[in-house]
């Protein structure tokens, strides 16, 4: 749960860059995630990648908050967002349509619900549509994906906010501040796609970084109501 939460932070902060994938002809995703975040640190990323190839310090401005990281291969198809954690990489996010990374589970942007629930092997849950934490996964519901060693942070076709093949009182009835079964008969026929992925390390925050967490996630916090089938 403390995983979700700080990957919530994560990705509202990531959520208010632009992609660099846009209108470009369609990518086959060739380069390996967990291998940036394998790097382990900044001097880890220089010698893998060279130092020409990063934004190596930076800063995103969340309400009080100021996080620090780096950008890897900055407006390119291979542009990867980096947060540290005391010098240790914690946190390596794709966003937008596309890109050329995926992860070693077989993840990447732009792959379709339904395809996401066969690399999970079971169903699972997301957030309604239609505001920031929208479409994101809150539970691979035991699935392969939820394993305990590394959190794989999904969030599904939110950044547009498009329903194509929907009406607009479709699309309603899955969007808000509740949790729906991907197994809904409305999310199967939209089967929108992933446009934003993290790989996070397992981290317990201290006193002080939880208490600025919760600030921002009280914000937009998920009412505790039952999923909706």
């Amino acid at each position: 749960m403390k995983n979700f939460l700080y990957s919530l932070v994560l990705l509202a902060v990531f959520s208010c860059q632009s992609s660099s994938s846009e209108n470009q002809e369609v990518l086959v995703p060739n380069l390996i995630l967990n291998d940036v975040l394998a790097c382990k640190d900044l001097a880890g990323l220089q010698a893998q990648y060279g130092k020409e190839s990063l934004v190596a310090d930076t800063t995103w401005i969340l309400n009080e908050d100021t996080l620090r990281g780096s950008i890897l291969y900055p407006n390119t198809n291979k542009q990867v967002y980096i947060m540290y954690h005391q010098g240790q990489i914690l946190d390596v996010s794709v966003l937008g349509k596309q890109s050329l990374w995926k992860t070693n589970s077989g993840l990447y942007l732009g792959l379709k619900v339904l395809d996401v629930e066969k690399l999970n092997q079971k169903n699972f849950t997301i957030s309604g549509f239609d505001w920031v934490n929208g479409g994101m996964v809150v539970s691979w519901e035991g699935g392969k994906l939820g394993g305990d060693n590394l959190t794989h942070v999904v969030q599904f076709s939110n950044a547009e906010n498009q329903h194509e093949g929907l009406s607009d009182m479709e699309y309603g009835q899955i969007s808000g501040e509740a949790e729906f079964d991907i197994r809904h008969p409305l999310i199967q026929k939209l089967n929108p796609s992933v446009d934003q992925l993290a790989l996070v390390k397992p981290y317990v925050p201290s006193k002080s970084e939880g208490q600025s967490m919760g600030l921002h996630i009280t914000k937009s916090q998920m009412p505790k109501i039952k999923k909706k089938h």
